[in-house]
């Protein structure tokens, strides 16, 4: 999985950001949890590296259908 391994500071700094929790954010990271459609979308904004494929790998076709290559 390519989701960022960001450093317990950086953590922070993007899970306040995001008002999430910085252990949630963590989760995240290593796949733990899933984020909600709505927090990748928001996660990606913020830092690119963050693919919403990844985020989403289970369900992201049917989210963003856009991002199916034809």
């Amino acid at each position: 999985m390519a989701i960022p391994n960001y450093p317990p500071a950086r953590r922070y700094e993007v899970a306040a950001l995001l008002e999430i929790d910085e252990q949630y954010l963590y989760q995240i990271s290593k796949g733990i949890r899933l984020a909600s459609p709505a927090l990748a979308r928001n996660l990606h904004k913020i830092d690119p590296e963050f693919r919403l494929q990844e985020l989403r790998p289970d369900d992201w076709e049917a989210i963003w259908p856009e991002l199916v290559k034809a």
